[in-house]
């Protein structure tokens, strides 16, 4: 039996790394005392994974973890004591129960929908219009693991349409960023894309980052929810 559970990542602990965001969550399924299932060899782990990374500084109500367990309980029982074991800033929304052979979590996240809020308030409509109708925009990104030390990569690809709408002193993006096997996007990517192509002044350190929503994609396109109908919700 495998538990899938929606958490939250929220504005207090925006700035904590992934790989301290997974150790939180462990110790919290230990305190927890959920029956989880462990690895086998010299060095047993926890059974659990989460949907996608998220970058520092990005706030989340939409993050997924996925427990195996050794024996069956019941789900809302689960995701209660995981919520109360969880410190401030990961909270438990809402809880399923899949099958064992269910295709792992992390392969089934094919999307994810983002609100980028910028202090900066100057028209960039045009912008927004040319971006949604190009076919392609190349972005050279930083790596510096490699022997160029960066990468090409197609903004489009990941976006191909964003909303963008002023908001008092606030500019709203708005848009749907794909996840691959082999990856996906940040969204401060996008906003230094966007300065670079269209020469604009988006203060990109300023972005508050949220990603509202993670889903499946079905055969035919359609967006899918990450949990089943028979949910149960907590908030």
């Amino acid at each position: 039996m495998k538990l899938r559970m929606q958490i939250t990542k929220d504005p207090e602990i925006r700035f904590i790394s992934h790989l301290e965001y997974v150790r939180t969550i462990g110790r919290a399924i230990r305190r927890a005392k959920l029956p989880a299932a462990y690895s086998e060899g010299f060095n047993p782990h926890l059974k659990f994974s989460l949907a996608s990374a998220l970058g520092v500084g990005v706030v989340s109500y939409t993050e997924f973890v996925e427990i195996e367990l050794a024996e069956p309980m019941e789900v809302l029982a689960a995701a209660q004591a995981l919520d109360a074991a969880l410190p401030r800033g990961i909270r438990v929304l809402a809880a399923d129960a899949v099958d064992t052979h269910h295709a792992a979590l992390m392969s089934q996240a094919a999307g994810a929908e983002y609100r980028v809020t910028l202090p900066y308030n100057t028209d960039i409509s045009a912008a927004a219009a040319d971006f949604n109708a190009t076919p392609q925009l190349l972005f050279k990104k930083a790596a510096p693991k490699t022997k160029a030390g960066f990468k090409e990569i197609d903004v489009k690809f990941y976006i191909p349409h964003l909303t963008v709408a002023v908001e008092g002193e606030n500019t709203v993006f708005s848009f749907d960023c794909k996840i691959t096997p082999t990856g996906s996007m940040k969204a401060v990517d996008l906003l230094n894309a966007l300065n670079e192509r269209y020469a604009l002044q988006l203060p990109v350190e300023l972005a508050d980052i949220e990603r509202l929503r993670l889903y499946r994609v079905g055969k035919s396109g359609q967006q899918l929810p990450m949990l089943g109908a028979d949910a149960v919700k907590l908030a």
